[in-house]
């Protein structure tokens, strides 16, 4: 059974860097991740083993972990999104320029 957090980490991680991955990797990893096949049902389609797939899987994790190591995408834009939902909750009050500032930081949420 797939831990739920690293199901999330991993599929955040193909969001940011999957262009980094070859073609194959990307098929075997959002199969396996975004479309929770198994390995054998990967292999199948793919018409290789169940080793090779596993092999891929790795290496495209792998790939994915070291970028965001070098760059950290992921982590700023989480980091972001935590920031910008405090100062949401510092903003909640009748007042209207702060209810503007709320609605805006509402809308930069919104497109991360």
């Amino acid at each position: 059974m797939i831990d739920l957090n690293k199901k999330v980490e991993m599929c955040m991680l193909g969001d940011f860097y999957g262009k980094v991955l070859t073609e194959k990797q990307r098929v075997v990893f959002s199969s396996y991740w975004e479309s929770d096949c198994s390995l054998f049902e990967i292999a199948e389609e793919l018409g290789i083993t169940r080793q090779a797939v596993h092999d891929c899987l790795n290496k495209a994790e792998q790939s994915l972990v070291e970028m965001e190591q070098k760059c950290g995408f992921v982590k700023k834009y989480q980091e972001t999104k935590v920031d910008l939902q405090e100062l949401l909750a510092v903003l909640d009050s009748k007042d209207r320029k702060q209810q503007i500032i709320s609605e805006k930081i509402k809308n930069i949420i919104a497109k991360l």
